[in-house]
């Protein structure tokens, strides 16, 4: 069966529903049919049965017996199936969407459903309709099965059952595979891995039933029929006082027996251990990773094919740290908003004309008072200045485009697109002058000077995208807007104000801050006048420069 994809699920939804329940049908015929023809050879070659008796268990009683069984495991496998059948005749979506979770989980569950079928219902009605039809046909057909001969029947049915058991299990999970694929990409991404009413099996109890199966059963098998053939022949050959005989070979036949399954379960516990406790590593690291560990690795102590797989896992992990290290570098020298979208979507040259905010802010007299401190003093105090009014401008969502030294340039509504940026600008400077009066503040009590700017801003129509060569770019806005807050930003200081906003920006003021309109101003690069609005509100203006 191949994958099923979504695109052809409209067409084929009923169809791929239909082929799978064929294929579980077709499963189970043939692990039942193998177990019965194999339980046939045992019957006829193993066991101590006259021509009559097995011409009549195999020809007519032992088919018979299996028509309630066929017709039990026929249904059960339709009543199984039928929420996933469902799922896939209601493609495509919005009808499918709400039945994908119980579809997906009981396609996970299938594989153990099959094999508790075959050991709670499929094995229990065969070998009571066997029962029964062979009590009846030893009372009117003459069959004449003794005690010992059904209890050669039952362990028969038991080990044949167990092998029929395994393969379903296997098989159905095989079959259902390919459609695990399709359901999933209908559940919601958040209850994927967390579905209810799956029923986990482990590795470990999948090797362990596996093991008892090949080692235990037969072994077990093989001891209950050696001793009721010898006892059989035993008295065939007309030894009346058998005890003598049959008694020390019970006991050591049972000691074999016991002795042999416990070894078995024992080295089938360490291999079963060891395969599991390595899985289980590996799911461990994994759920480490998942909770932000990405240095995360696991010890290669083995020469099997784990060790390739954690091998495998280490190398990934190694990349994720060098991605995380990236990443942090990375996110120090480009904004977060805009390192993500690399991160995610590669790098684009393309640009586009998009509406947005432009707040520009500079440290007045900021050239004199450089001069007159050491560069290490002068790029602590900007750093100190920067961590200082970054954060109300991200809290607004705000995108800083640049540093150029003593100035910065933040967008609201580029790159990521925001209906209310001249709100978040305007609050964003209000919060920029909060933040300088607490540096400032704390520089003071220090002995240290005070720092004064300046912040204009706009709004209006500009280019946002990547500008510069293939092998360096830069993500940036380019147009009127930006420049003409670069011009309002410089008249703070003829005016011996903090912040200023264009007229642009008052009509979409609202109640956020009060403003109070200043003289029109000619700036240069531009015709007419500005008309400019002093931003007022706690804490008050500073002083101009000096």
């Amino acid at each position: 069966m191949m994958a099923v994809t979504q695109g052809e699920a409209s067409s084929t939804g009923a169809a791929w529903g239909r082929a799978l329940y064929l294929r579980l049908i077709r499963i189970y015929a043939v692990a039942a049919l193998a177990a019965t023809g194999s339980g046939a050879a045992f019957f006829i070659f193993g066991l101590d049965f006259s021509a009559y008796q097995m011409k009549l268990v195999l020809g007519f009683i032992a088919p018979l017996a299996a028509l309630p069984q066929m017709i039990t495991d026929i249904l059960l496998i339709g009543a199984h199936v039928r929420p996933v059948r469902v799922f896939f005749d209601a493609l495509p979506e919005p009808e499918a969407r709400p039945l994908a979770a119980g579809a997906l989980a009981r396609a996970l569950n299938l594989p153990l459903y099959s094999a508790a079928r075959v050991l709670f219902v499929h094995v229990p009605v065969f070998a009571a309709a066997l029962t029964l039809l062979c009590l009846l046909a030893n009372e009117h057909l003459g069959l004449g099965l003794a005690p010992w001969q059904f209890g050669l029947m039952y362990i028969t049915i038991l080990v044949f059952a167990s092998g029929h058991a395994i393969y379903e299990y296997f098989a159905v999970e095989a079959a259902v595979r390919p459609s695990l694929g399709l359901i999933r990409a209908y559940v919601d991404e958040a209850a994927r891995d967390e579905l209810p009413r799956v029923r986990p099996l482990s590795t470990r109890k999948k090797l362990l039933f596996v093991f008892a199966f090949v080692a235990c059963v037969p072994l077990a098998a093989l001891g209950t029929t050696v001793m009721l053939k010898l006892d059989r022949l035993l008295e065939l050959l007309g030894m009346h006082d058998v005890g003598k005989v049959i008694v020390p070979l019970q006991g050591w036949v049972l000691l074999v027996v016991v002795a042999g399954s416990i070894v078995a379960l024992f080295l089938s516990t360490l291999i079963s251990r060891d395969v599991a406790s390595k899985a289980e590593g590996l799911v461990e690291a994994m759920r480490r990773v998942e909770r932000g560990e990405v240095d995360a690795q696991l010890v290669v102590a083995s020469t099997d094919e784990f060790a390739e797989l954690y091998r495998g896992f280490n190398r990934m992990t190694r990349g994720l740290v060098e991605r995380e290290r990236l990443r942090d570098a990375f996110g120090r020298y480009v904004a977060p908003e805009l390192a993500e979208e690399v991160m995610r979507h590669g790098v684009s040259m393309r640009g586009g004309v998009t509406r947005a905010s432009v707040l520009f802010a500079d440290i007045r007299g900021f050239t004199s008072l450089a001069e007159r401190m050491p560069p290490v003093e002068v790029v602590s105090l900007l750093n100190g200045y920067f961590a200082a009014v970054s954060p109300p401008i991200r809290a607004e969502g705000g995108f800083i485009n640049k540093f150029g030294g003593d100035s910065l340039l933040a967008v609201f509504g580029a790159p990521v697109p925001a209906e209310d940026h001249v709100a978040r600008a305007v609050r964003a400077a209000l919060g920029v002058r909060a933040a300088l009066a607490e540096l400032n503040a704390r520089e003071l009590a220090e002995g240290r000077v005070e720092l004064r700017i300046g912040i204009g801003i706009h709004t209006g129509e500009m280019v946002a995208g990547s500008v510069g060569s293939p092998d360096r770019m830069e993500y940036t806005v380019i147009g009127d807007v930006v420049n003409v807050a670069a011009r309002i930003q410089a008249l703070n200081k003829d005016f011996g104000t903090d912040v200023l906003v264009s007229a642009a920006v008052f009509e979409q003021l609202g109640d956020i801050a009060p403003a109070r309109p200043l003289p029109p101003v000619s700036v240069q690069g531009k015709t007419a006048p500005l008309e400019v609005y002093a931003l007022e509100g706690a804490p008050p203006s500073l002083p101009p420069a000096a």
